[in-house]
């Protein structure tokens, strides 16, 4: 049964204490929160249901989602499961390591398993990983290993995909800067000013005799 989440304070408080795998060390030392407009908490099961503009942060993490499930053992995350649509899917951002940007993902549904330090993103998914992009169907990506693994699903039309028909993934993967070739020094006196003192005699030659 749901209740106002103004009534499940305790519930949330018991969230905000558990770690979280390792991504920077910043992430899992911080405390997690998770607004919601209803939550149903199973303590035996050890699991907790949000709904309705779930948001969770925690250090550089965030997942927005219509529907999120918790699901923990012994204290610990193991996973979380956002669920959303195709008009509003399921978002999740992280700073998987430091100096590099956030990782972004969306899609109708994204499972966040923290112990494995794997993100795996369903339907119209959508991946960006230090500059790059993937699209597919499904998205697996281990950030310990950082490796992305896409792969097709449904045609065009929203309807499982038959013979032939499946759909193909898309990589945008962003070029590296090109090196500046070093130029070499200049000589005489156009390397002390900067000027071409070329002299050029602009009197008509004579003709001889």
């Amino acid at each position: 049964m749901f209740r106002n989440n103004h009534r499940l304070l305790a519930s949330l408080f018991l969230l905000c204490s558990v770690p979280v795998a390792q991504a920077l060390p910043d992430d899992w030392q911080q405390e997690m929160t998770i607004l919601s407009e209803r939550a149903e908490l199973d303590r035996k099961a050890g699991v907790v249901i949000y709904e309705g503009n779930v948001v969770l942060t925690q250090g550089t993490l965030r997942i927005e989602s219509d529907r999120l499930l918790i699901i923990r053992t012994n204290d610990t995350l193991e996973e979380a499961v956002a669920e959303g649509s195709t008009d509003n899917p399921a978002r999740y951002q992280q700073q998987v390591n430091a100096g590099k940007p956030l990782t972004k993902a969306h899609g109708t549904r994204i499972h966040y398993f923290a112990q494995q330090r794997e993100i795996k993103v369903q339907g119209n998914a959508q991946l960006q990983q230090d500059g790059n992009q993937f699209s597919g169907e499904n998205i697996l990506y281990d950030m310990t290993k950082e490796t992305v693994t896409a792969s097709g699903g449904t045609n065009t039309t929203g309807q499982p995909a038959g013979d032939g028909e499946k759909q193909r993934i898309k990589v945008v993967i962003q070029p590296q800067a090109p090196a500046q070739e070093s130029q070499p020094p200049a000589t005489g006196n156009a390397a002390n000013n900067g000027t071409d003192n070329s002299t050029f005699n602009d009197t008509p030659a004579q003709e001889q005799p």
